[in-house]
């Protein structure tokens, strides 16, 4: 690793000069450097006539920090910037230089037949309808007629030559495996010092076959950090398990592999890549060396040879064999051991290790190569995020309004609401609330305490002292306990059928239902669940419902204080209340913003399942942000029709409300799970023609969770949560946005603090990925108002990890993809008051 330093980019000017000083003066003298005045801080590039001199020329030679001074002479000046690092390197290469592409009229099976016959000495590429071929190999010419073409013109194609040399590459030096990946590859270091099963206790033996190691994900991408296209290759760095111990010899040995998943080999076309693994099915019972499944990928064959079959690679079944050849250690102690050992390697500083010796690898090793067998390229770097060469800025958190007349403002959610009370305390109702409790008798006294601690708060805790009933301005509540003999389904339905019997009597209604429940049952469906037949009964009554687990209840004082805290704000949500509001950050348009979220619900680890659209909107109101009351959740099939009915309610909606005119400017923005297709753009633009809002704007947003980009800032030290442990090392700042494209862009929404502990590994950005056809194109506005939406979530306390257009509609979609297992749902439960509450948080 480097030494730390301040980071420093130099520009040219006129009229400044460039000294520096050192205590190894040597140093200054080897490389031609006069010596100056001392200066603050220090510097990675080193100028001095027409040389420049990078840190890492220069650093192994100093003892003491390099320092600098700008004089008025013609030279350079320097500027301070952060020290952050983006997990890319650029590809530099002659925009010039012209490449000869061979060109034939598309033909599957002459595509196949190409791809298949020339690997490994040409790039085959589908172009439209054009199949087209670059050599890669010395005395190889490209097939079909050929043309030239400038490379600076076709940046893809240069990106899919850069794939092209990494799998010649690695295949061809020795220096890890490679395997197939979309849009990539995948490449497992050998090293013998990257054998990290070796950092397990001496007492875990370890069989041949049997690996942990680092893994890297190489992927070439194009975009635009400044004004020009450029090709960049993302490095990721992970850990990867490999089991290459056959099914049949482990049970030989006599280790027992019923109910564990089964892979098998699967060889590609291309033979430079490692063989591959498909999941087979899971292992039923082991007879005469064949295996048979009770669940299958293909759901004929249900068998297969012992010996053609290797255990899934899953850390529980690294494990599981480790504890077999190693009866003196418990599998639960070696699985901590290897979660501990798989964590430290997915923590921000080691992840910038690994993936700077890479980039350093291609740097220093490979130095100048050539694509496309002429072409010469280099590679640069890890990127380095600097003011001038990239856009790259942090937002603020948004200020919080507490109160109708919007002066009751607060950046800090929780320090808001107990200055000042949450936002309609004078118009929320009732102030008295009825509140049942649903628990196991045999937990009673302890869920009591609890629930107490939830409503007055948590005794002599820093973060608990309010409870429920103050924080919310709400008064004495009528409580009442109804045990449950064990944890059936059946028992807690009849425990609330007492319940609504109880407060019947009283001629009242229930307003909040609590319900004691334990982690295992997450894993129930339908009506096997108790949590959701509960939910289901009482959502029919129309009242809020919410859980609790009991190991919650058993956490220390300071963690469930925290817990009890997010309860209470999801709680008061759920019953109708508006804890806070968000102000709108414009002045112009009326907006409507669409979020689409997705539930992906499957019986089986194979086959299509049943996946959910959830789907939220947010509009612009008397400077505020509003959230629609209406919900809605639909087949993935059914989710462009139910967008537009939804956009269309909402719009006629709001219109009515605000008094819209024909000539007000209004805008559209949609927050999407998944890329909006071309055809769904028109879809919304005929919908506004229908609507009479010709003039409306559009802007389509890609929010991606997945992609192969990280950011690393190394003056981030991390957050202290234990003696001498810290979490978030070289984490980005909460609310850092840079600007990959005019499309695209990366935004970070957790940082050091967000995370819960030391091994939760680096967080990763979201993506932002702006739709072509979008009609409104300001990518910094649409970022900040994600990032500002991610602060609005009234499910917890902490910043949401998506925006709550996406949040809120995930939730939406999953619950109601959970509740129609139970028998007795119907969406028409939600067509009352209930509906229009946060009953999904």
């Amino acid at each position: 690793m480097r030494p730390r330093r301040k980071n420093f980019s130099l520009h040219k000017v006129q009229g400044l000069a460039l000294l520096a000083e050192t205590t190894t003066e040597n140093t200054l003298a080897r490389h031609g450097l006069s010596q100056g005045r001392k200066a603050v801080g220090n510097t990675r590039s080193l100028f001095s006539g027409s040389m420049i001199f990078t840190w890492d020329q220069v650093c192994h030679d100093m003892t003491d920090t390099f320092v600098i001074e700008v004089i008025g002479v013609e030279g350079v000046f320097l500027e301070e910037c952060m020290d952050l690092y983006l997990n890319v390197v650029k590809i530099k290469y002659d925009p010039e230089f012209k490449l000869s592409i061979g060109r034939v009229g598309y033909d599957e099976e002459v595509y196949q037949d190409l791809k298949t016959r020339l690997a490994g000495t040409h790039l085959v590429q589908r172009h439209a309808r054009i199949i087209e071929t670059i050599s890669t190999s010395e005395g190889e010419r490209a097939h079909g007629e050929t043309s030239f073409v400038e490379a600076g013109v076709v940046p893809q194609l240069i990106a899919n030559l850069l794939r092209e040399w990494l799998v010649s590459h690695f295949s061809g030096v020795g220096r890890g495996r490679i395997y197939k990946k979309k849009n990539g590859l995948t490449l497992i270091s050998t090293r013998s010092d990257d054998d990290l099963l070796s950092q397990l206790p001496s007492n875990i033996e370890i069989p041949k076959g049997v690996e942990l190691r680092p893994a890297f994900d190489l992927e070439p991408r194009v975009f635009c950090l400044s004004q020009t296209s450029e090709v960049c290759l993302a490095i990721n760095a992970r850990t990867k398990i490999q089991l290459k111990l056959p099914v049949g010899w482990l049970v030989e040995q006599g280790m027992p592999v019923k109910g564990l998943w089964a892979t098998k080999l699967v060889q590609g076309k291309d033979e430079r890549f490692c063989t591959d693994i498909r999941l087979v099915g899971l292992i039923e019972r082991v007879e005469g060396g064949i295996l048979s499944f009770s669940e299958h990928r293909d759901g004929k064959s249900s068998s297969m040879s012992a010996s053609e079959a290797f255990l899934e690679p899953r850390i529980e079944n690294l494990a599981k064999i480790l504890h077999f050849f190693s009866r003196n250690a418990s599998e639960s102690y070696i699985l901590q051991k290897l979660r501990n050992i798989a964590g430290e390697e997915a923590v921000g500083a080691m992840r910038f290790e690994r993936v700077e010796r890479l980039a350093g690898y291609l740097v220093d090793k490979v130095g100048q190569t050539r694509f496309a067998v002429h072409l010469p390229v280099s590679f640069s770097r890890l990127l380095c995020v600097e003011p001038r060469t990239t856009s790259f800025e942090s937002f603020d958190k948004p200020h919080l309004i507490f109160g109708p007349g919007g002066r009751e403002k607060h950046r800090w959610n929780q320090g808001g609401l107990d200055r000042y009370g949450p936002f309609d305390q004078h118009q929320f109702n009732p102030k008295k609330l009825n509140v049942a409790v649903i628990c196991q008798e045999a937990l009673q006294g302890r869920v009591e305490t609890c629930i107490e601690q939830f409503l007055y708060g948590v005794p002599d805790s820093k973060a608990g002292k309010r409870g429920f009933i103050r924080r919310f301005s709400l008064d004495k509540p009528y409580l009442r306990v109804f045990s449950v003999p064990g944890d059936s389904a059946r028992a807690y339905k009849n425990g609330a059928v007492e319940a609504l019997e109880h407060i019947a009597d009283r001629g009242e209604n229930w307003n909040l239902v609590l319900v004691q429940i334990d982690e295992s049952m997450e894993q129930l469906e339908g009506s096997d669940n108790p949590y959701l037949v509960t939910k289901t009964f009482f959502l029919s009554k129309g009242v809020a419902v919410q859980h609790i687990q009991f190991e919650t209840i058993r956490q220390p004082k300071e963690r469930l204080a925290y817990s009890l805290n997010n309860m209470g704000l999801a709680c008061y949500a759920k019953l109708g209340g508006i804890p806070w509001l968000l102000p709108e950050d414009h002045k112009v348009a009326h907006e409507l913003v669409i979020g689409l979220g997705s539930y992906h619900q499957k019986e089986s680890r194979f086959g299509v399942g049943n996946r959910f659209v959830g789907i939220t909107t947010v509009f612009s109101g008397d400077g505020q942000y509003l959230l629609e009351n209406r919900t809605h959740a639909v087949s993935f099939d059914e989710y462009e029709s139910a967008m537009l009915d939804c956009v269309r309610g909402a719009v006629e909606n709001v219109r009515t409300r605000f008094s819209w005119t024909e000539s007000d400017p209004v805008r559209l923005i949609f927050h999407a799970f998944k890329p909006v297709k071309n055809k769904e753009v028109k879809a919304v633009e005929c919908l506004m023609q229908e609507l009479n809002l010709p003039h409306a704007e559009y802007a389509f947003v890609h929010v991606a969770e997945f992609h192969p980009f990280c950011l690393f800032d190394l003056e981030q030290e991390g957050t202290l949560v234990g003696a001498n442990l810290y979490k978030g090392k070289y984490a980005p700042p909460r609310g850092g946005f840079l600007k990959l494209s005019a499309r695209e862009a990366l935004l970070c929404l957790k940082g050091s603090r967000e995370l819960k502990q030391a091994t939760d590994g680096h967080p990763s950005p979201l993506q932002l990925r702006l739709h072509r056809n979008s009609s409104f194109r300001d990518l910094t506005y649409l970022a900040q108002q994600i990032f500002s939406f991610s602060c609005h979530s009234w499910q917890s306390f902490l910043p949401a990890p998506t925006p709550i257009t996406i949040l809120y509609s995930q939730l939406i979609a999953r619950n109601l993809g959970l509740l129609r297992h139970v028998p007795e749902w119907s969406e028409s439960m939600l067509a009352g008051k209930i509906g229009r509450t946060r009953w999904f948080l």
